[in-house]
C-alpha cells in the first residue's frame, strides 16, 4: 500500500522494508543455530561447540555490513563467507554427533536458511530470486561436502526447502505488486497532466476572450458608431497599437518592463487612461504610481486592461463623462479604484444568466483574479458604480 506517496519513494520504501526483515531474520537464525550447537542436549565437545558458533560469526558480522552498507563486494562476501562458514559448521556438527546420520537437520537448516535470506537485499525482486537461488545452491553444496568428509549421507533438509519457496514467492509478489502499484501510479500521473493542460487550456482560452473583448471587438464597435469620413488621428494610433501588439514581439516585451516610476504613462494603465481621455472621458488620477508599477509584468497588464475595461463601461454605461481613477498601495498589494457618478446597475446581475456585463466579468474579474487579485464591485441603480481591484505585490522569493 503505497499511502499516496510518490512512486520512487514507495519503491525505495517497499525495498527497505523486504530488505530489514529478511536481514533481522537472518540474524535470527544464526542466532537460534549458534543457541543450538551451544545447548546442553547435544553431546558435544566444549571445544567443538564454540568452533561451530564461532564458525557462523563472520556470517552475522557481514550481514551487518550489509545492513550497513548494501553495496555489491558485502553481498558477495557475504555468500562465500557464508558458504565456507556453512560447510565448517556442518562438519562440526556431523563429525561429533553420531545421531546425525543424514542432513535433514533443522540445526544444518538454520544457516542455509540465513545464507538464502540475502537475496531479500537485491536491487528489485529479479535479482532478489537470482541472489537467493545462488546463495541457497552454493550453500547446499557446501552442506554436501561436509556430508561427503564426515561420511554422512546428504539429504536435502525440508526446512530450508520450504522456506526457499516460500521466499521466492514473497519475493516474486513483492515484485508483482510494485509493477502493479506503478503502473496505476503511471495512469493517475497522466490524468493529473492532462487536468493540468486542461486547466491551462481553459485559463489561455479565458484570456483569449477578455483580450478579443477589450481589443477587437472594443475597436468595431467604435469603428462602427464613429461618424462617416476619416478616422481620427489618436484613434488610428490606437487600432495601430493594437495590431502592434498581436503582431510584434519586441513591442509585447517592452510593454511588460518598467524601469522608473515615471514610465508608466507607458504602461497598459496609462494607455488605458489616455485612451479614454481621447475618447472624451474625463479622467481624474490620484495616488502614487510606484507601486504599480513595481507589480509583476502579468500582474500590471491585468490591473491595465482591467482599468481599460472600466473605463469603457463608464463611456458605453454609465451617462457620464467622467470617471476618477485612484491608486494606493499598503499591506504588500496595490489597490485601483474606478469610480463613477453613473446610472449604476443591481450588482446581483453580474452572475445572473444571460448577464450583459459580459465584459465587467472577464476583462475585469476573472482576469484579475487570474493573477491572484480580488475585484469588488459596487453600485446600485442610480447611485454610480465602483470597481476595486487588488493584487499583491511578488516578494522576492516569488519572483525567482
Amino acid at each position: 500500500m503505497s499511502l499516496g506517496v510518490p512512486a520512487q519513494v514507495a519503491r525505495d520504501a517497499g525495498n527497505l522494508a523486504v530488505a530489514r526483515s529478511t536481514q533481522v531474520a537472518a540474524l535470527i537464525c544464526l542466532a537460534a543455530a549458534s543457541a543450538s550447537v551451544l545447548a546442553p542436549g547435544l553431546f558435544l565437545d566444549v571445544e567443538v561447540r564454540w568452533w561451530a558458533t564461532g564458525s557462523l560469526l563472520p556470517m552475522a558480522v557481514l550481514m551487518v555490513v550489509v545492513m550497513i552498507r548494501p553495496a555489491l563486494a558485502a553481498m558477495v562476501a557475504y555468500i562465500v563467507v557464508g558458504v565456507a562458514s556453512t560447510f565448517a559448521y556442518t562438519i562440526a556438527l556431523l563429525e561429533q554427533t553420531v545421531t546425525y546420520t543424514d542432513t535433514n537437520l533443522f540445526v544444518v537448516a538454520l544457516p542455509l536458511v540465513a545464507l538464502m535470506l540475502i537475496g531479500g537485499s537485491g536491487s528489485d525482486a529479479r535479482i532478489g530470486v537470482l541472489w537467493a537461488t545462488v546463495a541457497y545452491a552454493a550453500g547446499d553444496l557446501a552442506v554436501f561436502g561436509a556430508a561427503t568428509v564426515a561420511h554422512r549421507q546428504f539429504r536435502f533438509d525440508s526446512i530450508s526447502l520450504a522456506t526457499y519457496v516460500l521466499f521466492m514467492a514473497l519475493l516474486l509478489f513483492h515484485g508483482v505488486t510494485r509493477s502493479a502499484y506503478r503502473g496505476a501510479h503511471t495512469l493517475i500521473m497522466r490524468m493529473l497532466r492532462q487536468q493540468h493542460a486542461d486547466e491551462l487550456r481553459r485559463a489561455l482560452v479565458a484570456e483569449l476572450r477578455a483580450e478579443l473583448h477589450d481589443t477587437t471587438l472594443s475597436e468595431l464597435a467604435a469603428i462602427a458608431t464613429a461618424a462617416p469620413g476619416p478616422v481620427p488621428e489618436t484613434f488610428r494610433e490606437r487600432l495601430q497599437s493594437d495590431i502592434r501588439h498581436w503582431t510584434d514581439e519586441t513591442q509585447r516585451a517592452q510593454a511588460l518592463t518598467v524601469t522608473d516610476e515615471r514610465d508608466w504613462r507607458g504602461t497598459e494603465l496609462g494607455q488605458a487612461i489616455s485612451q479614454a481621455r481621447d475618447a472624451g472621458l474625463v479622467v481624474d488620477v490620484s495616488g502614487d504610481f510606484g507601486p504599480y508599477t513595481s507589480l509583476t509584468p502579468d500582474a500590471r497588464r491585468a490591473v491595465g486592461l482591467a482599468a481599460r475595461q472600466c473605463l469603457v463601461n463608464v463611456l458605453k454605461h454609465s451617462g457620464q463623462s467622467a470617471a476618477d481613477v485612484m491608486l494606493s498601495a499598503s499591506g504588500g498589494a496595490v489597490s485601483l479604484v474606478v469610480v463613477d457618478a453613473g446610472r449604476g446597475f443591481d450588482v446581483g446581475t453580474l452572475t445572473a444568466e444571460g448577464s450583459d456585463r459580459m465584459g465587467l466579468m472577464h476583462s475585469v474579474i476573472e482576469r484579475v483574479e487570474r493573477v491572484g487579485g480580488s475585484v469588488s464591485v459596487f453600485s446600485k441603480p442610480g447611485a454610480g458604480t465602483s470597481v476595486l481591484m487588488v493584487v499583491p505585490v511578488a516578494q522576492p522569493e516569488d519572483a525567482v
